[in-house]
């Protein structure tokens, strides 16, 4: 999941929300593909589903107009969420980034 969040941690102090819900939606549809042909499990599914969560809380907290500093502790607490969930389900990551990529 790295190929979405890594756009967002490499521009935090300025990107837009806009591209953020963006990249929410490449993942959202990156992983619907890899459950319906169950190359993930429901769980991983599941569980990535809170790093989509996450993205949009960052989406949410750009439009609040948060202090960009205080984002990109969020941020990094979200990639770290996200290596725990690679870590849970290893090859979760290499899976959505062959759709994504």
């Amino acid at each position: 999941m790295q190929s979405v969040l890594t756009p967002i941690s490499n521009s935090i102090l300025t990107i837009e929300s806009s591209a953020v819900r963006e990249l929410i939606d490449s993942l959202a549809n990156a992983l619907d593909s890899l459950r319906s042909e169950g190359t993930i499990s429901n769980d991983a599914y599941l569980d990535a589903g809170a790093i989509q969560g996450g993205m949009m809380m960052i989406a949410n907290l750009i439009d609040a107009g948060i202090d960009r500093n205080e984002l990109a502790s969020h941020m990094s607490a979200l990639v770290s969420r996200s290596n725990h969930v690679e870590e849970a389900h290893p090859g979760l990551s290499a899976a959505v980034e062959s759709v994504i990529s």
